[in-house]
């Protein structure tokens, strides 16, 4: 035997080598000593090795008796060593140090098979017993399953060599495993298992452990744990992500490390690639701009009727750029199913999917980074995308998307105006005491004469999204705000402006004896109230109902009460408003247009992003009309289920997807149904504890979490004082924050004055918005909502602030500027430093 000094990978295997790397980085490594085998390049030992390989696949020899004849094989080979080396390594250590006695094989630790587990380690180990030691993990070389391993990766038995390792024994405190991407195949996720102890304890299941999960990019993690699992303290996860990106930078992204903490030391083991993670093509789930519309957790009914919404539309997008070219729309028709995914009840983009259909576009590779400017898509990187069509069919699709593009504001008032006639059959047509088959056709008379024509509101935003763009370009950055501001008659404020009319007509002095009788109804009489009463007020409530009803918080998700379905919701918001002063009560935009520029170029860009916008939100508020009309059918369809008991409640509707509902409606076997949406509701709570993560990438399928016990939340903490974003509304005030987690548990009262920090908004949000002084969001671009309603408002707003809900709390004082995006903490409200 011999010890090595040259630690390349070829002179001491992999396992070794890397523990060189790290050492020479920086890294804390137990001291080690590398020691080889005379025999291994021996002729007679390689002949050897190629004929007990060979009998064995002809079938003459089992496994296990191939292993025992190779184990004692080289068992007399290991006795017939020179020890020397071995001798001479214990004398200088003699009596300081026990030690770990580890393999590092030639073809261990390496990306396309890592052999763990398949080998010895031995554990705190004497002085006197290290040959023994040494000849263990020799021979577990040849112990069936690493046999049973190189067979299956197609290694030969004579290229196989095994150096081995005497490591200084570190006994830690904390012991575990980081795993730099997540091993079933989520790569952008980090896992940490930890437990108290040595590493083998960890291994074999003898302690409980603590998992850590990490998605860097959003800083955020979260814990789990089991029985008496240690929790890590800030400082060492900090000091463990640190040592990871330091690995990562080393040997590359996807890594198994094991560590130690003794004494608040940390300390590396080892380090070897993570192998066998599933499969490519990658798949790429990013919430950018589509967690406005549904944040937080969904439910089944909605994502099965969102993803038929979204591949409907998709498809008419694409007939409308292909024509009768049914070979090519027949290639895209898993993308059209495929536009969004589910993954712990939450909506993500299938982002893959979306790059995919816009490389179709004339001009994608200009058009696409406005796409993402536009929606806000942080992570701008594509994946290599290749759609293969005709030169003659990209002309003739270039033609019909221009032509369609010079149409949009034409085609979008068009859509307004069938609209209206959708909305008004609807009204004639809807009644509660409607059959579950009525009630199944009219869900489908309407869902086929929305999305027949919807795919122009595609078209629409890739209108507003270019002209934006193209302002952006030819106009400095703090024009832009000024520029897309004031637009006439844009529908998002409507309904804010709507109400407090009808707020401000209630404080008027002669109704005084109506706001009495308005601020002392209660829950119960609400809906009766509202809809009997004939005091003029009371019809204009009831008007105001009719028109903007489906206008609340996360209106887009089905599940939610709105002032239509929960008429009382209304009522509280008028008697919260009655409570603010007049001041309060804005009857109209504060925003105005520009005066007209010197440049007729940017005078054209302006008038068509404003256009654009403009039936952007339109489109934004009919689609709200819709899903209002959904809600009333299938909670209707709720409440008929129920008196035929098939359902236990109405809201219990919302927790089948659409296939099943109208299964159940057919009296259709689902005896077991009620057991299954129990089971259902109980994970949406528990994935409602689940951080929001904005990006998954996966390598192969999609797959959840089914956390146990999630037991806290974290954050990686910063003392900044600075933070910066995108400035989207222009403006600087100084206001104490409110940070906004749950929409639903928010009232107007509480906002008034307030610069309310959250991670996004959605159109819902209007009416809490206009108490604000100013509004801050993790996610955003200069047409997101918020962005917009903020500039109509005439109130600051700063976008695309990353952990802004961490870093900031409710109560602090800040300063934003809206042109800038620059927020800045203050000591208090006197604070000008």
């Amino acid at each position: 035997m011999k010890q090595l000094t040259n630690f390349h990978r070829r002179s001491v295997g992999s396992k070794a080598a890397n523990l060189h790397l790290m050492k020479e980085q920086g890294l804390v490594v137990p001291p080690f000593s590398v020691f080889s085998f005379d025999f291994f390049d021996q002729t007679d030992v390689l002949t050897f090795l190629q004929e007990q390989q060979e009998a064995y696949h002809t079938g003459n020899d089992t496994l296990n008796a191939l292993s025992q004849r190779l184990q004692q094989e080289f068992k007399a080979k290991f006795l017939q060593e020179d020890f020397t080396a071995i001798h001479d390594f214990s004398r200088h250590a003699s009596g300081k140090h026990t030690y770990s006695v580890r393999s590092s094989a030639n073809v261990e630790d390496d990306a396309s098979a890592s052999f763990a587990g398949q080998f010895s380690t031995r554990l705190f180990v004497e002085v006197d017993d290290l040959v023994e030691a040494v000849e263990e993990t020799l021979l577990s070389l040849y112990q069936p399953s690493a046999l049973s391993y190189y067979f299956e990766n197609g290694i030969s038995l004579e290229a196989v060599k095994l150096y081995v390792i005497l490591q200084d024994m570190i006994s830690g405190d904390l012991s575990g495993v980081y795993f730099t991407a997540n091993p079933q195949g989520l790569l952008n996720e980090q896992l940490i298992v930890v437990g108290v102890g040595v590493g083998s304890g960890i291994v074999e299941d003898k302690v409980d452990t603590t998992m850590v999960t990490i998605h860097s990019d959003d800083q955020l993690s979260y814990f789990e744990t089991s029985g008496t699992s240690p929790i890590l303290t800030e400082k060492q996860q900090v000091e463990l992500e640190d040592m990871a990106e330091k690995v990562t930078d080393i040997f590359g992204p996807r890594m198994d490390i094991e560590f130690t903490f003794l004494n608040d030391q940390l300390y590396v083991l080892q380090a070897r690639p993570i192998t066998k993670l599933p499969a490519e093509p990658v798949t790429i789930l990013d919430n950018s701009n589509i967690v406005e519309s549904y944040p937080g957790t969904t439910t089944p009914l909605t994502f099965s009727f969102i993803q038929e919404a979204y591949g409907s539309i998709f498809r008419g997008l694409a007939k409308r750029m292909l024509k009768n070219d049914t070979q090519t729309l027949q290639s895209f028709e898993p993308t059209f199913q495929n536009m969004i995914a589910q993954v712990n009840s939450r909506v993500y983009y299938q982002i893959n999917n979306w790059y995919k259909l816009l490389h179709l576009l004339p001009f994608s590779k200009q058009i696409i980074p406005i796409w993402q400017d536009m929606l806000g898509v942080q992570a701008t990187d594509i994946s290599a995308i290749t759609v293969k069509i005709s030169r003659s069919t990209r002309l003739k699709i270039m033609g019909r998307i221009i032509k369609s593009f010079i149409q949009a504001p034409r085609s979008m008032k068009q859509l307004d105006s069938d609209f209206e006639a959708i909305s008004e059959h609807f009204n004639q047509t809807y009644t509660r005491e409607a059959s579950f088959e009525e009630l199944h056709q009219l869900f489908e008379q309407i869902k086929r004469q929305v999305l027949e024509q919807w795919d122009v509101t595609l078209i629409n935003d890739l209108y507003a999204f270019v002209y934006t763009g193209l302002l952006k370009k030819v106009c400095p950055p703090e024009e832009v705000q000024e520029e897309i501001a004031g637009i006439e008659q844009i529908e998002s404020m409507k309904p804010v402006f709507e109400l407090n009319k009808i707020i401000y007509t209630i404080q008027e002095e002669q109704h005084s004896d109506y706001r009495k009788i308005i601020e002392s109804i209660s829950s119960e009489l609400a809906a009766d109230f509202i809809e009997t009463d004939l005091h003029p007020i009371t019809q204009d409530i009831r008007r105001f109902i009719q028109q903007f009803g489906d206008r609340a918080p996360e209106e887009l998700k089905l599940e939610t009460a709105t002032f239509r379905s929960h008429p009382f919701s209304l009522i509280q918001l008028i008697q919260q408003q009655l409570e603010l002063p007049q001041t309060a009560m804005r009857t109209e935009s504060k925003a105005t247009a520009t005066n007209k520029s010197r440049n007729p170029l940017v005078n054209g860009l302006k008038k068509r992003a404003m256009t654009g916008i403009k039936y952007r939100e339109s489109s934004r508020l009919n689609r709200t009309r819709i899903y209002g009309m959904m809600r009333l059918i299938f909670i209707t369809m709720g409440e008929q289920l129920v008196k035929e008991n098939r359902l236990e409640q109405s809201e219990d509707v919302f927790y089948l997807t659409m296939t099943e509902l109208f299964d159940l409606a057919s009296h259709r076997d689902l005896s077991n149904m009620q057991t299954e949406i129990q089971k259902r509701k109980h994970k949406r709570l528990v994935d409602q504890q689940l951080p929001a993560f904005s990006r998954l990438i996966y390598a192969g399928s999609i797959f959840e979490k089914y956390p146990q016990t999630i037991n806290q939340q974290q954050t990686v903490s910063t003392n900044q004082q600075d933070f910066q974003g995108i400035g989207c509304s222009k403006g600087i005030v100084r206001g104490q924050v409110l940070v906004v987690e749950d929409i639903q548990a928010v009232n107007v009262q509480q906002s008034y004055n307030k610069i309310i920090v959250t991670k996004m908004t959605d159109p819902g949000w209007v009416y809490l918005l206009t108490q604000a002084k100013g509004i801050i969001a993790e996610k955003g671009s200069l047409l997101s909502h918020t962005a917009i309603i903020s500039r109509e408002l005439g109130i600051p707003s700063v976008v695309n602030v990353q952990q802004a809900t961490q870093q900031l709390t409710t109560g602090e004082w800040i300063e934003i500027n809206g042109q800038t995006g620059l927020i800045k903490r203050l000591e208090d409200e006197n604070d000008y430093s």
